[in-house]
Formats: structure tokens, sequence, C-alpha cells
């Protein structure tokens, strides 16, 4: 039911001298279009021929003088007075806004905490980076990694670190002889104290290769593993983490001179380890090729450095399928 309000009806709500009947009607009118602006016409002109409060600024400050004073509490006068419903559904809807705008802050700092509190550096496919961290720590990132080091500096007693990818540390001995953890997924992690080492996390696979000093692995299960310069530490999905000594550790360092280090290494393998190094999809379709392996020190900067000694040395044919690389036998074969 459409009903009209005059000036007077308004002036009186906002002296807040309605009935609880008029206040309904009037907020069944404000509902109606253009009635709004009507409204907060006459709120202004109502509100301009009202004084606002003003503060005793006098007196309060003489209550403070005197807790300050005596250090005793003071009681604070409220002064009551009959609200218009419109500034009482402000008030709650400033609360309400302010209680969504906390919740919305909270959410957002869950999502993006990892990008707050902590500095990722990542190299894309095919480069390999030297970061030096504040705590004097070299790290050579290898391609497709990540290395994840907190934002505002290392805690007092442990330096902490997360990767995912490959890196060699070359980890600075500090004044407070603070601990120097890299954390890999799945559970396992690494501390040190002032060493060298190339660490491998990536695909459910995990490698540590020990230049220098001593390192402690800690493995998912709560085993730990003592490592001595020489040692080398592997573990996949399938198989539990094991140390051995091997006999050309050359292999697990040659990356960081753009190298590929084979020795009679299955095509497969071959092809996996150009994928993550270099981000792209290569696919042996002839059957004749899998038996294929290859041994020798390769540089390669690009994919096709070593897709040329492939097709020189066993005449692979090598064809682009869209965003895929096509391995097969060529006629010479």
């Amino acid at each position: 039911m459409n009903r009209s309000i005059d000036k007077n009806t308004l002036f009186e709500f906002f002296d807040g001298k309605t009935t609880s009947i008029q206040r309904k009607m009037i907020e069944e009118w404000l509902q109606q279009p253009g009635n709004g602006d009507l409204y907060y016409r006459y709120l202004d002109e109502w509100e301009s021929r009202h004084a606002q409060f003003v503060p005793d600024e006098a007196a309060a400050l003489e209550r403070y003088r005197s807790v300050m004073a005596d250090n005793r509490e003071v009681a604070v006068v409220a002064v009551a007075e009959k609200i218009p419903f419109w500034r009482a559904w402000l008030g709650r809807s400033f609360f309400r806004l302010a209680g969504i705008a906390a919740c919305l802050l909270v959410i957002s700092f869950r999502i993006w905490k990892d990008d707050i509190l902590y500095r990722q550096y990542e190299n894309p496919f095919g480069k390999t980076t030297l970061y030096t961290l504040t705590d004097g720590t070299k790290v050579v990132l290898n391609a497709n990694s990540r290395l994840r080091v907190p934002r505002f500096g290392f805690d007092e007693d442990t330096r902490r670190v997360s990767l995912e990818g490959e890196a060699e540390f070359n980890v600075a001995h500090t004044p407070g002889s603070s601990r120097f953890v890299v954390e890999m997924d799945d559970g396992y992690f690494i501390e040190v104290l002032g060493t060298k080492f190339v660490a491998l996390s990536r695909d459910k696979s995990k490698r540590v290769y020990l230049t220098e000093g001593k390192v402690k692995m800690v493995l998912p299960e709560g085993r730990q593993l003592y490592m001595k310069p020489g040692h080398l530490f592997e573990a996949t999905e399938n198989r539990p983490g094991t140390l051995s000594v091997p006999e050309k550790p050359q292999q697990y360092v040659a990356w960081k001179a753009h190298q590929f280090y084979f020795d009679n290494t299955p095509l497969s393998e071959v092809v996996r380890q150009m994928e993550d190094r270099f981000g792209i999809d290569i696919r042996i379709l002839d059957p004749a090729l899998e038996g294929k392996s290859l041994g020798g020190i390769y540089e390669a900067q690009s994919p096709d450095d070593l897709l040329q000694v492939l097709a020189e040395l066993y005449h692979v044919e090598i064809s682009q399928n869209k965003n895929r690389i096509e391995l097969r036998s060529g006629s010479n074969l």
C-alpha cells in the first residue's frame, strides 16, 4: 500500500516523537523509488535547524588530569537519548561492514600469508642463478627450481629455507652458530652448520650430495642419517632413503656449468632430464630408440644443443607437433 509522508511527519521522526505505526509507515515509504532523495533533503534541513552536540573540552581535560594525579577510576556518564531508527540502522550497518572487512582481512592474510612472510626466488627453465642470502649463504639455483626464504630475515637460532627443485648451498657460518635447515617436501629436512652440498627435491625424489662439512638428514619416519663429504643420499616414493659413495660424483654437480652428465644412461632418462631442465615435452615414438643409451658430458644451453647430439649419434628424426617434440628412428639408423 502506497502512503504519502509529509515533511512535518519526518521532522517528528527525526525528533524521536513518532509512534511505532508512523515509523512503520516511514519504512514502507522509504522503499518506494525516489523517496530516498526526498528523505535526505529533509534530513539535511532538519539537521541545519538543530544545534549539534558540543563537547565540554575543559571538563574532559580536568577529569583526565584528575585520573593522572590520583590514579582513581572516573565514572563515565552516558547521556541517554532517543535515537531514530535510521541512525541505529546506520550504526549496525557500520559494525556489520567492519566485521566483514575484518573477516576478509583475515582470509586474505591466510591466502597470501606466504607472499607476505616469505620471499621466493624462482628460476625459469634453462637458467641457473647465483643468489646470496642475508646471512652470507650462497645458493646456486638450478633451472625449474624455487627457493623460499623469510622476507624479514632469519631467526637467531635457526635459518630455515624451503626448496622445490635443485640447488647448491654454500652455507655461511654465523657468530652464534645458528643452524641452517633446508625443508624439502614430503617431510624431508637437511640440517647443516657451515657446509657445502647439492640438494634435489622434485617429483617425489630426494637427493643430497655433500661436498664439504657435515649434514644431518631428517627423514619422514623419524630416522636421522649423518653424512660426510662424498656421501650421496637418495630416496624415492617407493624406496627409503639410503647413503652411498658414488664413484662418479660429477653427474650431481654438472648442471652448474650447464652440462649434462650421462653414464650409459637410457634414452628415456635423458629425455626426462631435458624435460626437467628446459620445460619441454618430448616423446619417443619409435620402440627401437627405447633400448638406446647415452654416455658422456655434454654442454647444452638449450634443448637444440642436446637434440643435435641425439640426431648425429643415432640418426634420430626430430619433428615438432604443436607443443611436443617427437623422436623417431631415421632412415640411416
